[in-house]
């Protein structure tokens, strides 16, 4: 009875030791067997890995290829589209301002100088029609609406001195009408004028008036020459 256990027990164990190296020792040296007998497949399998570090493949390479990629094309979209500083806005902000107050002032030098030698040509009109008129009554001949001519001429040549002359023109013209019109009205109240000798003043100064605007507006003063102004007085 012993010996038929003892038997058993040796058969198991020799069983056993061919199962494990079935599994163990075999299967490694199959495995290895089989990668050495296909070198092909292994050098394929080398190469592309070597192949994929070297070229920064897979997950990890790409990322850094796209991440570099993207920078490189933001440096370049700042280099192309620099934005101006703040203080370089506040310069040009000052300099538009400056240019600004130049030519403004530059205008009102015109302006002003224009005025004043609108009214000078207003005067020295004026002082021409006394002269004229005057010389024209020794002479025995009419003075009669020669002032409106002179009107219109003074004016004339008061607005050729640009937007100062023109308006020279208009305030004196306006002044003198509505100064001599409102005179004119007081001698008609105290008694001095009578009613139809204002009427005709006033329709008198209306007509002045008329050949003002007609000068200032560039009009030719001859409109209204009469035939016994002397031709070295024409316009």
């Amino acid at each position: 009875m012993k010996c038929t256990l003892l038997l058993t027990f040796v058969v198991l164990l020799v069983v056993c030791a061919e199962d494990t190296h079935a599994w163990f020792g075999g299967g490694g040296s199959s495995r290895s067997s089989s990668r050495s007998s296909d070198p092909s497949k292994s050098s394929s399998r080398s190469g592309s890995s070597n192949k994929n570090r070297k070229s920064g493949g897979g997950w990890w390479g790409g990322s850094r290829r796209s991440s570099s990629s993207r920078s490189g094309s933001s440096s370049v979209q700042k280099q192309e589209t620099p934005k101006a500083s703040v203080i370089d806005k506040v310069k040009g902000a000052i300099g538009g301002a400056i240019d600004t107050v130049k030519a403004k002032t530059k205008e009102a030098k015109n302006y002003v100088k224009g005025y004043v030698n609108g009214a000078k040509e207003m005067h020295s009109t004026y002082k021409e029609m006394k002269t004229v008129t005057k010389q024209m009554v020794k002479d025995g001949k009419s003075a009669k609406g020669a002032d409106k001519y002179f009107h219109a001429k003074a004016n004339y040549k008061a607005a050729q001195h640009g937007p100062g002359g023109k308006a020279a023109a208009k305030h004196i013209s306006d002044v003198r009408e509505a100064y001599q019109t409102a005179f004119q009205k007081g001698k008609n109240i105290v008694g001095k004028v009578s009613d139809k000798g204002y009427d005709e003043y006033a329709a008198d100064s209306a007509k002045d008036q008329e050949a003002n605007r007609h000068g200032q507006n560039g009009g030719d003063p001859n409109k209204y020459r009469t035939e016994d102004i002397p031709n070295e007085h024409k316009k």
